[in-house]
């Protein structure tokens, strides 16, 4: 810009100067009143001064532009070549490789990155092929263009090694747009690959897994509609594929045995974004029940839209396994205190029960019963009916008390064809009316009707009432089973008491 300015002031000052001769020649090739002073030699010698002093100032002026002109290209010289050491201290520090081809792809510069990355010193690679250090058929182009082209490749090592590289190459133009070479960046994406073959063997194994679990897996979106199911979840369901799965139009809401549960696994996903070991009764199209144990999780697409992800193992098996020892041990605890055959309380619960009401009759001082029974001739009944008819007789007579009853009154099967009644808060007569009348009704049932058979049974009771005939369970037990033995030995069907 100096030396714009520079020459255009000179060249204003030579186009001055010409003009001032100009005028001189006119005036003494055209003398007038005004410069007829002038003689002709006078005039000359003032142009010729004016001449000489113009051309030295313009001379030296001239010499000032050229040493102006010679700085200004040493600092540009000097600016460039710094220039280039800071590109070459880049390029050189990248961690990436870096090469300058010519038009015909030899190199014609390179960092040293790549020269580290393959083992190889400068001479070897400069103006060589590039693709003379790689292996074409491992090419692999991600992206290509006039300007541009990013391929994979796999490289040659100074130890016969291969190395996959990652090349981005750019074309170089100058000023003027022309294209002069290329510049490629180079990345060693060895661990890249690596992490890329470890997560496809991931994906692999969590395919394999997927298909071949025995949980059932699935997506559906939040509406209810599934989106993947594996083949486990469709055989927990019926189904002979994920695909007839996936067809079914009933939808997830109709697998609930009741909607509610779904609502529920819905409200908790809402509010936690997750549900553990959550148990539901679903049920399978044809109507089978089954039970399931759900852990899921609330989460997204990714467009954004909620997705529930579930894990479903079919836990029908244990929850019916689990009834059954619930039941089990309800059975078991039931005849710990009952007999098998009649329903009725059995001795062991009879002598805890007793102990309890005597310690209470005794603080509260009240009285109650104790009846002992014994069946007439039910051998007679057993002989002529069989031993199948007799316990089923036994068992028809134990509902006769049972029903004869109201509680806290209650009946034992005491062994055979003996049972004991407790009355509680009933003194001896009392107690006689209410046995008269269990007597009564056992007398007028018929029992075995439905074998097809018509029994009348009858039975001798003894009773013995607390604290009037004894205050300890033994004497109790005694004094009643004397009362009925009395009975028994006296002609039977009665009561008897102490």
């Amino acid at each position: 810009m100096v030396l714009t300015a520079s020459w255009k002031t000179l060249s204003r000052r030579w186009s001055y100067i010409k003009l001032k001769k100009h005028e001189v020649v006119h005036q003494v090739t055209n003398p007038t009143p005004g410069n007829i002073l002038l003689n002709t030699t006078e005039r000359i010698k003032i142009v010729d001064k004016m001449a000489s002093d113009d051309h030295e100032r313009l001379t030296d002026r001239i010499a000032e532009l050229e040493n102006e002109v010679k700085d200004l290209k040493a600092l540009l010289e000097k600016q460039h070549e710094e220039d280039e050491s800071k590109y070459k201290r880049v390029i050189d520090s990248t961690s990436e490789g870096y090469l300058e081809l010519d038009l015909s792809l030899h190199i014609t510069d390179c960092n040293a990155t790549i020269l580290a990355l393959l083992g190889k010193d400068k001479q070897t690679m400069l103006h060589k092929p590039i693709d003379a250090f790689y292996d074409r058929e491992s090419v692999y182009v991600h992206f290509a263009s006039i300007s541009h082209l990013n391929f994979e490749a796999d490289f040659s090592t100074s130890t016969q090694e291969s190395i996959p590289l990652l090349c981005k190459r750019s074309i170089i133009r100058d000023s003027e747009g022309t294209p002069r070479g290329y510049f490629v960046f180079l990345t060693d994406v060895t661990e890249l690959k690596k992490t890329q073959e470890s997560l496809q063997h991931a994906q692999a194994r969590y395919r394999v897994m997927y298909e071949n679990a025995a949980q059932g897996m699935y997506q559906s979106t939040f509406e209810g509609l599934f989106l993947r199911v594996n083949p486990a979840l469709a055989r927990i369901f019926g189904f002979e594929s994920p695909k007839e799965f996936l067809d079914y139009s009933g939808g997830v809401e109709n697998l609930y045995k009741h909607q509610d549960d779904r609502q529920k696994l819905l409200t908790v996903l809402q509010r936690d974004q997750v549900v553990k070991n959550y148990e539901v009764e679903m049920v399978k199209p044809g109507g089978k029940i089954l039970w399931v144990l759900l852990n899921a999780r609330l989460t997204e697409d990714p467009e954004g839209k909620a997705i529930i992800e579930g894990i479903l193992i079919d836990n029908t098996d244990k929850r019916f396994a689990e009834d059954r020892l619930r039941k089990s041990r309800e059975r078991f605890r039931y005849l710990a205190n009952h007999d098998n055959l009649t329903g009725l309380y059995n001795t062991r619960y009879l002598y805890k029960a007793l102990d309890e009401l005597i310690t209470s009759s005794k603080e509260e001082d009240k009285h109650f019963s104790l009846v002992f029974l014994d069946m007439d001739n039910f051998k007679r009944v057993v002989d002529t009916y069989g031993h199948l008819n007799g316990s089923q007789a036994l068992k028809e007579v134990a509902r006769t008390l049972q029903n004869s009853l109201e509680e806290p009154a209650f009946g034992v099967a005491y062994g055979g064809d003996e049972f004991v009644l407790v009355l509680p808060e009933k003194g001896k007569d009392e107690a006689v009316r209410q046995i008269r009348r269990i007597r009564s009704h056992m007398k007028k049932t018929t029992y075995l009707e439905n074998k097809g058979l018509a029994v009348h049974m009858s039975a001798s009771f003894g009773v013995a009432t607390f604290p009037d005939d004894a205050q300890e369970r033994e004497g109790l037990l005694a004094l009643a089973d004397e009362a009925m033995f009395d009975i028994k030995t006296g002609g039977k069907d009665g009561v008897g008491t102490k």
